[in-house]
């Protein structure tokens, strides 16, 4: 069973299996919040927990098969009045990698994302931005770029009869 806290204070005992999602708003203003299915449909809850104790709890009670950890990018209301203006902050979400059900590459956008994941987190598919390349959420690095630069073979001493 994990113990947590909500953001408002009230305790929240749920099996780790009811997990769907951890995440870390991009506002800010809760630590934590979690997605969770106790039988009512899936639930969204601001927690009073920090994000790495939530996401190790789910971790160490292994809640989720294949999960992935992707840099999400929202837009969020920066300023308040006339000077408010909208950018684009980020925080972390935490997930099973089969609730992902589509994905697209996005090239050049102006506030860093990278990826549009189609995600299957509260009973319909919704998209989500991500800052995360392919590559880095599929694990491949890529190669190394190759030196111009021609290596000599260093100088070896000739060896002789009586060696």
């Amino acid at each position: 069973m994990l113990h947590l806290k909500t953001a408002a204070g009230e305790r929240l005992e749920i099996p780790p299996f009811a997990i769907i999602a951890v995440m870390r708003p991009c506002d800010g203003v809760n630590p934590a919040a979690i997605i969770f299915d106790m039988g009512d449909g899936p639930q969204v809850d601001q927690l009073a927990d920090q994000y790495g104790f939530v996401k190790k709890a789910a971790v160490d009670s292994m809640a989720m098969v294949n999960p992935i950890e992707v840099r999400i990018l929202e837009p969020v209301q920066i300023g308040e009045g006339d000077d408010a203006m909208i950018g684009f902050k980020e925080g972390r979400m935490f997930f099973s990698r089969a609730r992902i059900i589509g994905r697209r590459e996005v090239v050049g956008d102006q506030h860093g994302v990278n990826a549009k994941l189609f995600v299957d987190l509260l009973g319909k598919p919704m998209a989500i931005s991500v800052a995360d390349t392919f590559d880095e959420m599929d694990g491949v690095e890529r190669e190394p770029r190759k030196s111009a630069r021609k290596v000599k073979p260093a100088n070896k001493p000739a060896l002789t009869a009586g060696e």
